[in-house]
């Protein structure tokens, strides 16, 4: 048999609206140097996820498939790591549409670059109806997200993480598995103890993915909420934050909570109201342009979209707080 070079980690769970398009591109993917698999990880999907991968299975020998009894992402990229065969581990989001070339060019990468164990393309945010599209921009703005270099779609370069990574796979034996406790933000956990252990993290913009963004207000307040909650454990695994971006959403909503209550005590309307007019006037400079570009209902989403991603995470972080400091102290 040949080698197989890349095994690709496809993990999912009631993705019915996205895994055709997914595994699609992936089985469309050329120029791969030698044979790949796709391996599929279903967390026991509950709508016709698992149906639309069976059907793409009967003409596709190359898709395995198995089975995630613990529903959770970590748990399912682990099982990937341990039934793959290839040479390179390739993560890829259910949720999201590669490039015909999008392996090929991250096996060029890593072969370029030798000094990194992990390379990746950055993100392409899309949106499907206008909310959608105003939180596309939102994701890739940094008002809206801050520095974090994956989320910039031309950007070149080294970075904190890469969202659907290639790996070499001596990662297993230098970093190990992903910390299945961690069922949000395992990306993010894995890729900080690939850096502390020396380990360098390559973008390139030719390695082109097209990530489906949340459609509605309650599904991206649930998305990062989640993001803000786990973020506390990992600060009590690592003691120190990837980034100090992370600490501003729920520094500065204290901040306008805190100064809006002194406003009150000694009764200035400014100070009470000060932040929060700084910050809509921030957003709707940065609305401006998007309305010139995109129009004008999806340029009046956009501070909506970026008000939501600082909201939601920061209550999350707050209620994370609580949670794993005093209902599960000894949960990391």
């Amino acid at each position: 048999m040949s080698e197989i070079i890349v095994s690709i980690i496809v993990c999912c769970r009631n993705e019915e609206n996205y895994i055709y398009q997914c595994l699609d591109s992936l089985l469309k993917q050329r120029s791969i140097p030698g044979e790949f698999e796709i391996l599929v990880i279903d967390g026991q999907s509950e709508d016709n996820t698992r149906e639309i991968i069976f059907g793409l299975m009967k003409g596709n020998p190359g898709i395995i498939f198995f089975e995630n009894k613990a529903k959770y992402k970590p748990q399912a990229i682990n099982i990937g790591f341990k039934k793959s065969r290839g040479r390179y581990l390739a993560i890829c989001d259910a949720h999201t549409v590669y490039s015909d070339d999008y392996i090929s060019i991250l096996i060029e990468l890593i072969k370029e670059h030798q000094e990194s164990v992990c390379v990746g393309g950055p993100i392409i945010s899309i949106g499907i109806n206008k909310f959608g599209k105003a939180t596309a921009i939102a994701m890739s703005s940094k008002i809206g997200v801050g520095n974090p270099k994956h989320r910039f779609p031309d950007y070149e370069g080294y970075a904190e993480m890469a969202c659907f990574p290639l790996f070499k796979r001596e990662i297993l034996e230098k970093v190990g598995f992903y910390d299945e406790k961690f069922i949000i933000n395992h990306d993010d956990e894995y890729c900080f103890r690939i850096r502390k252990a020396g380990g360098k993290i390559y973008l390139s913009p030719i390695a082109k993915s097209f990530y489906y963004v949340r459609n509605t207000i309650a599904g991206l307040f649930y998305q990062y909420y989640t993001y803000g909650f786990w973020q506390i454990a990992f600060l009590k695994k690592h003691k120190e934050p990837i980034s100090l971006r992370q600490l501003a959403p729920i520094t500065f909503f204290s901040a306008v909570i805190s100064l809006a209550f002194s406003g009150l005590l000694i009764n200035s309307m400014l100070l009470s109201i000060i932040l929060p007019v700084i910050y809509l006037s921030l957003l709707i400079s940065f609305a401006i342009p998007v309305m010139f570009r995109k129009g004008v209902i999806i340029g009046s989403l956009f501070p909506l979209s970026v008000f939501i991603l600082h909201l939601s995470y920061a209550l999350g972080f707050f209620n994370g707080i609580f949670y794993f400091n005093l209902i599960k102290r000894n949960y990391i």
